[in-house]
């Protein structure tokens, strides 16, 4: 949880000024952080490769792993990963989608509306 706490601060201030947002933050055993990220525009390879490259050297700057061991993997989340931001359901509006409801039922449809409390 400290890797990943120190990986957000780091990552946060490279993505101010742009529509990128961290979707999901996980280590793996041997020091192997994955970063998922997304954006309103669609997160290109060119995006996240210059994330990556930024992210890498803020992490070797910070000291956190001083022999140097670990790996840092930058994506998006992919599709068949589950949409877990209010953010990436709003930039899901008009897309076929499945959810599953509150009593664990899949539910698939067009999503036209997203608000803080329901979609629809």
């Amino acid at each position: 949880a400290e890797i990943i706490e120190k990986v957000y601060a780091l990552l946060e201030p490279l993505l101010d000024g742009t529509d990128i947002f961290i979707v999901n933050i996980k280590v793996k055993p041997t020091n192997n952080l994955k970063v998922f990220l997304d954006a309103e525009s669609g997160f290109s390879i060119t995006m996240c490769s210059s994330v990556n490259r930024k992210l890498y050297a803020a992490i070797e700057a910070e000291g956190m792993f001083p022999d140097g061991d670990f790996s840092l993997e930058v994506s998006s989340p992919g599709i068949d990963e589950p949409l877990t931001q209010l953010r990436q359901y709003k930039k899901n509006v008009g897309r076929k989608v499945t959810v599953t409801d509150n009593q664990d039922k899949e539910v698939t449809g067009m999503l036209k509306e997203v608000t803080e409390d329901h979609l629809l």
